[in-house]
């Protein structure tokens, strides 16, 4: 076999561009996710059995926009759940989402359970690096002796997917 087998100085390459270690924000976010925390901006407590989290009346979460999305649009998914005891109390509440001063769409639920929420989000709104979501439920439980939070409804997953 023939090889070198000369002595040879070993050159060190060293990338001179900074490296991101910033975490990437993400396009959907899973409420038990802890890395999830830092694009819920308002109106969410902490995670309860290892899945879900209450919102309060009105919450704000930023998300990354799918690629070409700025060209296609999106569709913003919201899945949640209404206690009975929301219901109970408050008889039907409304959820609105908006970004800005654009109103997506608001849809009335009047019984407990499993629900999605979705809306489509026009191209325009889509351009930046992130997309920041304002959701408001036009009741909410207010805070009591049992439970000194504002209580909404019970947060699953938030995200953006591209058309």
């Amino acid at each position: 076999m023939a090889g070198c087998r000369g002595k040879h100085q070993r050159a060190v390459v060293q990338n001179e561009e900074p490296v991101d270690t910033t975490p990437r924000m993400a396009s959907v976010l899973k409420m038990s996710d802890a890395a999830a925390t830092d694009q819920l901006l308002h109106g969410f407590y902490g995670v309860e059995g290892g899945a879900w989290r209450w919102t309060a009346g009105k919450f704000t979460v930023a998300l990354r926009p799918p690629l070409a999305s700025a060209q296609r649009g999106a569709t913003l998914t919201f899945a949640f759940s209404i206690p009975a005891v929301v219901i109970q109390k408050l008889h039907d509440l409304t959820l609105t989402a908006s970004v800005g001063n654009t109103k997506l769409k608001s849809e009335t639920y009047a019984k407990a359970g499993s629900e999605t929420f979705s809306a489509d989000v026009p191209p325009e709104l889509l351009g930046q690096d992130k997309l920041v979501v304002d959701f408001t439920l036009d009741k909410s439980l207010p805070p009591s002796p049992a439970d000194q939070r504002e209580l909404g409804v019970i947060a699953v997953s938030v995200g953006l997917q591209g058309k």
